[in-house]
């Protein structure tokens, strides 16, 4: 029973069959209660009557001739047809006058006045006896209690039977205004089934019912949702593939060069462009790792606390040779902020801040890492800095470099393919952080103040790691 329409017609049979019987039961005792004052008026009226029609001179009642009807008469159908009654003499209890339907005997052996029940002839009657006021004659009338049942139950039949043709009438209307309602889901659906499997275009919000227009509204945000985030691994795709023939033809390129070098020196060179390729390469083939994990979702699910100070130390040792390399200098300020999160995450965020900072920068250039605790009003906050006093990027261009694939045109910062960044902007958005960008050290360079959620039951540590 899983149809709305099944389910809606269900739920309104019951509420209508429930009304309609409490509604026919309260009937049925009205009518029962009706028919039995009715039942006891009649004989009551009937018996009066006769008695106020008889003479008074009842010496020879009974003794005359009666009348003979000049044809058969057909019988009455109803209670009225078994309705009888007698007329007796006191004293000698002699019967003056009797009905068709009345038994030969005194319907009330002991002639006293009043309602009373009696069987008769094994059957059960509901009598009603009067007398005059000398007490000379008395009036007997009565009806078989089944004459009185039977017209129940014909009543009953008749009611019982319109009432079930008025519920299978409602049922059909109910049901075709369901199906009418629900013609434009089901259009909906049809459409939905014979779409092309990339088709992301939105569903039709005109001519639905009111209840469905949010659940429509709804799905078209989230197919305009996944058409962004498919055009953006489109671009993905198109970017990375780019990327990469580039660096992999350097690297054939020089590979060739090395093959047929003349002298050491030429070797010497094309050996240097061969490592520098491949770290390329390898940095973007470790963004492309990167990015996958971190799109696949799950860090709620492996979120444990962690020291966002051991995090930075850990990838500043990573980094320490590549900065001597480069005749730079990594400096860190790290005070314990416990956070609660993804430890591979986490790394990954700082990974691309510092190779970010390293890679851009010039012989000279300082970087330098920041971790503490903060109290922002009721919470506290893991702050994270990173600041260099490299070229910095363009005005105007600080809240793009986090723009998935973008890259800054000022030339330093051409390489890769914009996923750095990036990258640290969704790992702080999975984390429920904020993220700023600015200048870096000393009002030059680049700077990135990262906040996150403190771990609970965390407080400021004033211990370093230098």
């Amino acid at each position: 029973m899983r149809a709305l329409r099944t389910r809606l017609l269900i739920a309104l049979a019951a509420v209508l069959l429930t009304a309609w019987s409490g509604w026919f039961a309260i009937q049925y005792r009205d009518m029962m209660a009706r028919q039995d004052g009715e039942a006891n008026g009649m004989l009551r009226s009937i018996a009066e009557q006769l008695l106020l029609s008889l003479p008074s001179d009842i010496a020879t009642a009974g003794q005359q001739r009666q009348f003979v009807l000049d044809r058969e008469t057909k019988p009455v159908n109803g209670k009225f047809a078994a309705l009888g009654f007698q007329v007796w003499e006191h004293g000698t209890q002699r019967r003056l006058v009797s009905s068709r339907p009345a038994p030969e005997h005194a319907m009330v052996p002991d002639f006293a006045d009043g309602f009373s029940q009696t069987t008769i002839a094994g059957v059960p009657w509901r009598v009603f006896a009067i007398s005059d006021t000398q007490h000379r004659v008395q009036v007997q009338t009565g009806v078989p209690e089944a004459a009185l049942r039977a017209e129940l139950k014909r009543w009953f039949n008749a009611s019982l039977l319109t009432a079930v043709s008025l519920l299978l009438g409602i049922g059909i209307a109910i049901w075709a205004v369901i199906h009418w309602s629900l013609r434009p889901v089901l259009q909906i659906s049809e459409s939905l089934a014979t779409r092309a499997p990339l088709d992301l275009a939105p569903l039709p919000e005109r001519g639905l019912p009111d209840e469905f227009t949010p659940l429509v509204r709804a799905f078209n945000q989230l197919m305009a949702r996944l058409a962004q985030a498919l055009q953006h691994e489109r671009e993905f795709l198109g970017e990375a593939a780019h990327e990469l023939r580039t660096p992999l033809a350097a690297l054939l390129a020089q590979a060739q060069v090395l093959q047929h070098a003349g002298d050491r020196d030429e070797a010497r060179e094309a050996l240097e462009h061969l490592i520098a390729g491949i770290e390329r390469t390898s940095r973007l083939a470790q963004q492309l790792l990167d990015a996958a994990r971190v799109d696949a979702g799950g860090a709620a699910t492996r979120a444990e606390d962690i020291d966002l100070a051991l995090v930075v130390g850990m990838v500043a040792d990573e980094f320490e040779l590549v900065a001597l390399r480069g005749g730079q200098s990594i400096e860190l300020d790290a005070e314990q902020a416990p956070v609660h999160g993804d430890i591979d995450d986490l790394g990954i965020l700082v990974r691309n801040l510092l190779d970010n900072a390293l890679r851009h920068g010039h012989a000279g250039t300082r970087v330098r890492l920041t971790t503490r605790l903060e109290r922002a009003g009721k919470t506290r906050m893991a702050t994270l800095i990173v600041a260099d006093d490299g070229p910095g990027i363009p005005d105007g261009e600080n809240e793009r470099v986090f723009e998935r694939f973008y890259r800054a045109g000022n030339g330093h910062r051409s390489q890769g393919i914009g996923m750095g960044l990036s990258l640290v902007e969704r790992v702080v958005a999975s984390h429920g952080g904020q993220l700023r960008c600015g200048a870096g050290l000393d009002g030059r360079g680049f700077g990135v103040e990262i906040r996150l959620p403190a771990a609970a039951g965390s407080a400021p540590q004033p211990e370093r790691i230098q």
